[in-house]
C-alpha cells in the first residue's frame, strides 16, 4: 500500500498550563481504504508504526516509512498490531492466532519472532527502545494483566504497588518505563518508572490519565480524560503539562514521541470515525 503524507494538515496554539505555548503543526495519518487507523508510534528517522482496518471486526499492522505503507501481518495469524520502532527499525507489537491468543513478536530484517512471557495465558508488546529493551503487558491465568520488561533475553515483571492491573506503554532509550496503574474501578494514573522508583504522572484536574511514551529530552506523552469524560492528548515537558487536541475532533490520544518532540497518536472525528495523526513542533 503506498499513500504520501499529508492528507490535511492544521497549524494549531495549543491551549497550555505551563507558561510557554507549543505550536504543532498536524497532520492526518490514514492507511488509504481504512475505516480505522491509529499510529502507534515514530522512531527518530520519522518511520510510524500502527494499527488499521480496512474490515470491521479486522486489524493489520503498518509501517510508514518515507510516505508509503507497508501491511504488516504476522504470518497465520488473524490480528496483527504493530506498536513500536526503535532507530535500527526493529518493530514489536501483538497478533492473535487461530485460537485467539494473543501473543507479542519481534520484526527485524523482514523476519518475525514470536514470544510470550513465560506462563501467561496472553502477551503483547507495546514498545522497543535502541537498546533493544522491549515493554508490554501479559494476563496471567487469573485473568489479571500485569505490565512487563524483556531485556538481554530475560522476562521481569512490572506491577505499580497497590494496582489491580497494570499497563506499560512505552520504554526510553534511558530505559524509563512508561505507562498507567488501573484500580478496582477502571480508574487511571500515569506513572513512570526509573532505576526501580514509581512516579505518578496526573495531568491537573483530570479523572483518569495514562501516559504512553516518553523521548531522549524527558518529554511525556498521553491521554487524560477530563471531569466530562472528555478524552484529550497531552505532552508534559519540565516547565508542566500541556493539552493536545487534533483541530475539531471530538477526542485525541496522544501516543508516542520521538527525538525530535514529533508526536503521534489517534483522533475520533464528529462522525465516530478513528485516525491516526501525526504532530510536528514548530
Amino acid at each position: 500500500m503506498r499513500k504520501m503524507l499529508p492528507l490535511s494538515i492544521f497549524v494549531l496554539a495549543i491551549a497550555s498550563t505551563m507558561s510557554a505555548q507549543v505550536t504543532f503543526t498536524f497532520s492526518t495519518v490514514d492507511v488509504p481504504g481504512s475505516i480505522f487507523t491509529r499510529a502507534h508510534n515514530i522512531n527518530h528517522q520519522g518511520d510510524i508504526v500502527g494499527l488499521f482496518a480496512i474490515v470491521r471486526g479486522t486489524g493489520h499492522g503498518f509501517l510508514l516509512h518515507n510516505g508509503q505503507f507497508k501491511q504488516i501481518d504476522y504470518p497465520g495469524s488473524t490480528f496483527t498490531s504493530a506498536r513500536g520502532i526503535n532507530g535500527s527499525r526493529q518493530i514489536v507489537g501483538g497478533y492473535a492466532d487461530v485460537n485467539n491468543v494473543d501473543h507479542g513478536f519481534l520484526l527485524q530484517a523482514g523476519q518475525f519472532t514470536s514470544f510470550d512471557f513465560p506462563g501467561a495465558a496472553s502477551t503483547d508488546a507495546f514498545d522497543i527502545n535502541d537498546a533493544g529493551d522491549i515493554a508490554g503487558v501479559y494476563v496471567d491465568t487469573s485473568g489479571v494483566q500485569h505490565g512487563f520488561l524483556l531485556a538481554a533475553g530475560n522476562f521481569s515483571t512490572v506491577n505499580f504497588p497497590g494496582a489491580a492491573e497494570t499497563d506499560v506503554n512505552g520504554i526510553s532509550n534511558s530505559g524509563i518505563i512508561l505507562g498507567a496503574a488501573v484500580n478496582a474501578s477502571g480508574t487511571s494514573i500515569g506513572f513512570r518508572l526509573e532505576r526501580g522508583v514509581f512516579k505518578t504522572v496526573r495531568f491537573p484536574g483530570a479523572a483518569s490519565t495514562g501516559v504512553g511514551d516518553s523521548n531522549n529530552t524527558g518529554l511525556i506523552v498521553g491521554g487524560y480524560t477530563d471531569m466530562h469524560s472528555v478524552t484529550h492528548g497531552f505532552v508534559r515537558t519540565g516547565d508542566g503539562f500541556q493539552r493536545m487536541d487534533f483541530p475539531d475532533a471530538i477526542l485525541t490520544v496522544s501516543l508516542g514521541i520521538n527525538t525530535c518532540g514529533k508526536i503521534v497518536g489517534d483522533y475520533q472525528d464528529r462522525s465516530g470515525v478513528t485516525h491516526g495523526f501525526l504532530a510536528v513542533p514548530q
